[in-house]
């Protein structure tokens, strides 16, 4: 069935709707990251301290991560234009309650709402512009789709800063109020279209068991990240339930069939190396972007502002990147642009790996910037080829679970990754060089700055090592995949 009657659309309402997706998926890539420039604000006037910026981050994040797989369910009972108007409503109604919210309690379950409002927003907007558009348009769309998704990052936190200096940190959310409202405006045809299935059942232990495992594999990898696992009692806690709850609910699907998830998008051969294509992919990009910063301002002792502007050059060159690419995908071989992008995003680590070269800002930034133009030649095939040979009334639902692993992707490379570099750290002179390299004295200083060099490189190596094993999945893709 398709949900959006593409074929019965005006030029114009296509073209409107077409940009209300972007942006709503501008604004909600950015909702990730705007507010983090105003969490010193935001925690002082609220009296928090800076657990109550990791619960303000976190909450966010592990509620969009519940709430993506549930997008295939949730369109098949509600239809593609009321749950895009109900998520954007949620998204842009917690938005207000988030500027007003007047303690640390109320901060964090508005941020909760705002993210299960904007966690449905990216798997929904991939799969409706698939049905907006035929099929030989698919790579040039969504090539604008996935550019969309970059701008919110890339400008959020200048933006926020900006706006947190100007004003308040309060208006960092308020900003999401007239944006959001175009948003819905510019779909109004296609929520008058589709009206959805509401006889659809609710598998309501399957939905419990979907919250309590992404939610807590989701917080454990959030919060883990760099803390001693075993001596954690929480996140032994989140883990263990995570594995129980993630079983039982593969379990049941089995045996009384799918409800809410369709696993079943995983027995097609493109859609499941495109997830694990997008699960490595986004692991190593997003743990990139983390590292970089890290890397200039602790070993090398830059001001936050530089360790800031050092990422701005690869995400402007991935957004390029990625325009390129959509623009001329439907002539090359996409497994041939995959395995393009994959030895660039190698390179692009190796740079950063080298121990001789690792102290100069120029040579980490190029580095960089190489990398997320491998990123970006990678991500773009894998949008456009991930579901071309899923029938139409499964791209939502595997579009829900793709937004996971990406979501999934980016926290455990994350929490792998920074434990590997505590471990790498030479005692506590290193581990210090990763928060105040500036309260040492010079001597200890170049003493932490090598540790920490050597260590962030030994790090950037091993990332390039399952950059190149994870080349082999791209046989698995079919040669020529049906429109």
């Amino acid at each position: 069935m398709v949900a959006v009657p593409a074929e019965n659309m005006a030029a114009r309402d296509r073209l409107w709707a077409t940009a209300a997706l972007m942006l709503a998926t501008a604004l909600q890539a950015a909702d990730a990251t705007i507010v983090n420039v105003a969490l010193p604000t935001l925690t002082y006037d609220l009296g928090g301290n800076l657990e109550l910026g990791a619960w303000v981050m976190t909450s966010y994040l592990c509620a969009a991560a519940i709430v993506a797989p549930l997008t295939g369910w949730l369109r098949r009972r509600l239809g593609a234009g009321r749950l895009y108007a109900a998520a954007a409503t949620v998204f842009i109604g917690a938005s207000l309650l988030c500027a007003l919210a007047p303690t640390p309690a109320l901060i964090i379950l508005f941020r909760t709402l705002q993210g299960a409002g904007g966690g449905v927003i990216p798997a929904l907007c991939q799969a409706v512009l698939h049905d907006l558009h035929p099929p030989q348009r698919h790579g040039r769309v969504l090539a604008m789709w996935g550019a969309a998704a970059m701008i919110g990052p890339i400008l959020g936190p200048a933006i926020g800063g900006i706006v947190t200096d100007l004003a308040s940190w309060r208006w960092v959310f308020l900003l999401n109020l007239p944006l959001g409202a175009l948003a819905i405006w510019g779909m109004r045809r296609v929520m008058r279209e589709d009206r959805g299935m509401p006889d659809t059942s609710l598998d309501a232990l399957g939905l419990l068991l979907l919250i309590a495992g992404v939610g807590c594999l989701q917080l454990a990898l959030q919060r883990g990240a760099g803390h001693a696992w075993l001596s954690s009692p929480e996140l032994l806690i989140e883990v263990v339930v995570a594995v129980v709850a993630l079983a039982g609910l593969l379990l049941r699907t089995r045996q009384s069939g799918p409800t809410l998830l369709r696993f079943v998008v995983f027995r097609d051969r493109n859609f499941a190396a495109a997830a694990f294509f997008n699960f490595t992919t986004s692991a190593l990009l997003f743990t990139s972007i983390v590292f970089v910063p890290g890397l200039v301002q602790g070993p090398l002792g830059y001001p936050a502002t530089v360790g800031g502007f050092a990422i701005v050059p690869r995400g402007v060159l991935m957004m390029l990147v990625i325009l390129l690419v959509g623009r001329i995908i439907a002539w090359i071989d996409f497994r041939f642009a995959i395995g393009i992008g994959s030895l660039v995003l190698t390179a692009g680590l190796l740079i950063l790996a080298d121990p001789d070269r690792a102290g100069d800002l120029r040579w980490i930034i190029g580095g960089s910037s190489i990398l997320a133009m491998g990123a970006g030649t990678i991500l773009m095939p894998l949008s456009t080829y991930s579901f071309a040979t899923l029938p139409i009334e499964l791209r939502t639902d595997a579009a829900g679970l793709y937004s996971l692993l990406r979501q999934l992707g980016c926290a455990a490379g994350v929490a792998v990754m920074t434990a590997v570099l505590q471990l790498k750290m030479n005692g506590s002179l290193g581990q210090h060089a990763l928060v105040h390299p500036l309260t040492l004295d010079p001597t200890a200083f170049a003493a932490a700055t090598a540790t920490g060099l050597i260590a962030y490189s030994d790090c950037f190596r091993i990332m390039a090592v399952v950059a190149l094993a994870a080349m082999p999945s791209i046989l698995f893709f079919s040669p020529k995949p049906r429109q």
